[in-house]
Protein backbone atom coordinates (compact mmCIF):
# COMPACT_ATOMS: atom_id res chain seq x y z
CA UNK A 1 0.00 0.00 0.00
CA UNK A 2 3.01 2.07 0.93
CA UNK A 3 4.24 1.62 -2.58
CA UNK A 4 1.08 2.50 -4.12
CA UNK A 5 1.44 5.86 -2.17
CA UNK A 6 4.44 6.80 -3.63
CA UNK A 7 4.02 5.39 -7.30
CA UNK A 8 0.56 8.09 -7.65
CA UNK A 9 2.37 11.00 -5.68
CA UNK A 10 4.36 12.39 -9.21
CA UNK A 11 0.57 12.02 -10.76
CA UNK A 12 -0.84 14.07 -7.83
CA UNK A 13 1.79 16.97 -7.79
CA UNK A 14 1.59 17.11 -11.84
CA UNK A 15 -1.95 17.65 -11.44
CA UNK A 16 -1.36 20.39 -8.49
CA UNK A 17 1.30 22.23 -10.63
CA UNK A 18 -1.10 22.07 -13.63
CA UNK A 19 -4.08 23.35 -11.95
CA UNK A 20 -1.60 26.15 -10.31
CA UNK A 21 -0.30 26.86 -13.95
CA UNK A 22 -3.63 27.17 -15.51
CA UNK A 23 -5.13 29.28 -12.17
CA UNK A 24 -1.87 31.62 -12.67
CA UNK A 25 -2.76 32.10 -16.56
CA UNK A 26 -6.40 32.58 -15.60
CA UNK A 27 -5.29 35.53 -13.55
CA UNK A 28 -2.90 36.94 -15.87
CA UNK A 29 -5.04 38.32 -18.50
CA UNK A 30 -3.39 40.03 -20.85
CA UNK A 31 0.40 40.16 -19.62
CA UNK A 32 1.79 36.55 -19.57
CA UNK A 33 4.46 38.18 -17.10
CA UNK A 34 2.61 39.64 -14.47
CA UNK A 35 4.05 38.54 -10.63
CA UNK A 36 2.42 36.41 -8.64
CA UNK A 37 2.37 38.96 -5.98
CA UNK A 38 0.18 41.14 -8.59
CA UNK A 39 -1.86 38.69 -9.29
CA UNK A 40 -2.37 37.94 -5.55
CA UNK A 41 -3.46 41.17 -5.50
CA UNK A 42 -5.83 41.29 -8.69
CA UNK A 43 -7.29 38.35 -6.71
CA UNK A 44 -7.80 39.49 -3.60
CA UNK A 45 -9.05 43.12 -5.04
CA UNK A 46 -11.56 41.50 -7.43
CA UNK A 47 -15.13 41.97 -6.42
CA UNK A 48 -16.51 38.77 -7.96
CA UNK A 49 -15.49 34.54 -8.16
CA UNK A 50 -13.49 33.87 -11.15
CA UNK A 51 -16.03 31.13 -11.72
CA UNK A 52 -19.26 32.78 -11.32
CA UNK A 53 -20.62 35.73 -13.19
CA UNK A 54 -21.69 37.73 -9.94
CA UNK A 55 -23.20 41.00 -12.30
CA UNK A 56 -26.61 38.70 -12.71
CA UNK A 57 -26.79 38.42 -9.42
CA UNK A 58 -27.62 42.39 -8.27
CA UNK A 59 -30.58 42.99 -6.06
CA UNK A 60 -33.13 45.83 -6.46
CA UNK A 61 -31.39 48.53 -4.89
CA UNK A 62 -28.37 48.24 -7.03
CA UNK A 63 -31.11 47.99 -9.78
CA UNK A 64 -33.07 50.96 -8.68
CA UNK A 65 -30.00 52.97 -8.19
CA UNK A 66 -28.18 51.93 -11.68
CA UNK A 67 -31.87 53.16 -13.29
CA UNK A 68 -31.78 56.66 -11.61
CA UNK A 69 -28.08 57.68 -11.31
CA UNK A 70 -26.35 59.86 -13.57
CA UNK A 71 -23.12 58.75 -15.77
CA UNK A 72 -20.75 59.87 -12.83
CA UNK A 73 -23.00 57.55 -10.55
CA UNK A 74 -24.87 60.55 -8.80
CA UNK A 75 -28.51 59.93 -7.96
CA UNK A 76 -31.55 62.24 -6.22
CA UNK A 77 -33.25 60.63 -3.44
CA UNK A 78 -36.17 61.18 -1.10
CA UNK A 79 -38.11 58.75 1.05
CA UNK A 80 -41.73 58.70 1.68
CA UNK A 81 -44.20 56.84 3.39
CA UNK A 82 -48.14 56.18 2.74
CA UNK A 83 -48.62 59.85 4.58
CA UNK A 84 -46.79 61.53 1.41
CA UNK A 85 -48.91 59.77 -0.85
CA UNK A 86 -52.27 59.44 -0.57
CA UNK A 87 -54.87 62.40 -0.59
CA UNK A 88 -56.03 65.05 -3.38
CA UNK A 89 -52.56 66.46 -3.75
CA UNK A 90 -50.47 64.56 -1.66
CA UNK A 91 -46.92 65.94 -0.38
CA UNK A 92 -45.02 63.63 -3.15
CA UNK A 93 -46.93 65.41 -5.79
CA UNK A 94 -45.94 69.02 -4.96
CA UNK A 95 -42.75 67.84 -4.37
CA UNK A 96 -42.62 66.45 -8.21
CA UNK A 97 -44.23 69.68 -9.45
CA UNK A 98 -41.08 71.35 -8.75
CA UNK A 99 -39.27 69.30 -11.23
CA UNK A 100 -41.46 69.76 -13.85
CA UNK A 101 -42.60 73.23 -12.98
CA UNK A 102 -39.06 74.65 -12.53
CA UNK A 103 -36.18 75.95 -15.20
CA UNK A 104 -34.47 73.02 -16.72
CA UNK A 105 -35.25 70.85 -14.15
CA UNK A 106 -37.85 68.11 -15.45
CA UNK A 107 -34.78 66.09 -16.81
CA UNK A 108 -33.84 65.75 -13.19
CA UNK A 109 -36.27 63.14 -12.97
CA UNK A 110 -35.02 61.09 -14.69
CA UNK A 111 -32.27 60.54 -11.77
CA UNK A 112 -34.70 60.52 -9.14
CA UNK A 113 -35.18 57.68 -6.99
CA UNK A 114 -38.07 57.62 -4.23
CA UNK A 115 -37.34 55.50 -1.23
CA UNK A 116 -40.73 54.12 -0.09
CA UNK A 117 -40.62 52.34 3.55
CA UNK A 118 -44.00 51.04 3.07
CA UNK A 119 -46.57 49.39 0.00
CA UNK A 120 -48.85 52.02 -0.20
CA UNK A 121 -45.93 54.81 -0.98
CA UNK A 122 -44.42 51.95 -3.44
CA UNK A 123 -47.70 51.31 -5.27
CA UNK A 124 -47.81 54.99 -5.33
CA UNK A 125 -44.11 55.45 -7.09
CA UNK A 126 -44.94 52.70 -9.14
CA UNK A 127 -47.81 54.06 -10.50
CA UNK A 128 -46.36 57.20 -11.63
CA UNK A 129 -43.70 55.44 -13.65
CA UNK A 130 -40.39 56.71 -11.27
CA UNK A 131 -37.63 54.92 -10.35
CA UNK A 132 -38.67 53.29 -7.14
CA UNK A 133 -37.06 51.12 -4.28
CA UNK A 134 -38.79 49.75 -1.17
CA UNK A 135 -36.86 49.91 2.03
CA UNK A 136 -38.80 47.39 3.74
CA UNK A 137 -38.27 47.29 7.76
CA UNK A 138 -39.33 44.10 9.41
CA UNK A 139 -41.20 44.23 12.35
CA UNK A 140 -41.37 48.78 12.29
CA UNK A 141 -44.39 50.20 11.19
CA UNK A 142 -42.78 53.64 9.10
CA UNK A 143 -46.11 54.46 7.16
CA UNK A 144 -47.60 56.96 9.58
CA UNK A 145 -46.09 60.10 11.35
CA UNK A 146 -43.78 59.74 13.96
CA UNK A 147 -43.51 62.35 16.90
CA UNK A 148 -40.44 63.97 16.45
CA UNK A 149 -37.85 62.54 18.85
CA UNK A 150 -39.30 59.56 19.90
CA UNK A 151 -38.30 56.17 20.22
CA UNK A 152 -39.89 55.38 16.53
CA UNK A 153 -38.76 58.58 15.32
CA UNK A 154 -35.42 57.93 16.07
CA UNK A 155 -35.65 54.42 14.71
CA UNK A 156 -36.77 55.75 11.48
CA UNK A 157 -33.69 58.23 10.93
CA UNK A 158 -31.24 55.57 12.22
CA UNK A 159 -33.15 53.51 9.04
CA UNK A 160 -32.59 55.96 6.93
CA UNK A 161 -28.88 57.08 7.85
CA UNK A 162 -28.03 53.28 7.51
CA UNK A 163 -29.67 53.40 4.11
CA UNK A 164 -27.56 55.76 3.02
CA UNK A 165 -24.53 54.65 3.92
CA UNK A 166 -25.12 51.88 2.17
CA UNK A 167 -25.62 53.85 -0.86
CA UNK A 168 -22.11 55.27 -0.48
CA UNK A 169 -20.54 51.74 0.00
CA UNK A 170 -22.11 50.92 -3.19
CA UNK A 171 -20.14 53.03 -4.71
CA UNK A 172 -23.09 56.10 -5.74
CA UNK A 173 -23.17 59.74 -5.25
CA UNK A 174 -26.62 61.39 -4.03
CA UNK A 175 -28.10 64.21 -3.26
CA UNK A 176 -30.78 63.79 -0.26
CA UNK A 177 -33.80 65.57 -0.46
CA UNK A 178 -35.20 65.88 2.77
CA UNK A 179 -39.26 65.26 3.53
CA UNK A 180 -39.88 64.38 6.83
CA UNK A 181 -42.35 61.53 7.00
Amino acid sequence: MVQSIKHGTPLALCTLLLISLTFIYLLSGESPSLSILTMTRKLYHSKSSLAIDTSMYRDELETALDGASMANKTVIITIVNRAYTEGDKPMLDIFLDGFWLGENTRQLTNHLLIVAVDQTAFERCRFLRLHCYWLKTEGEDFANEKTFMSKDFIKMMWKRTRFLGDVLQRGYNFVFTVSQF
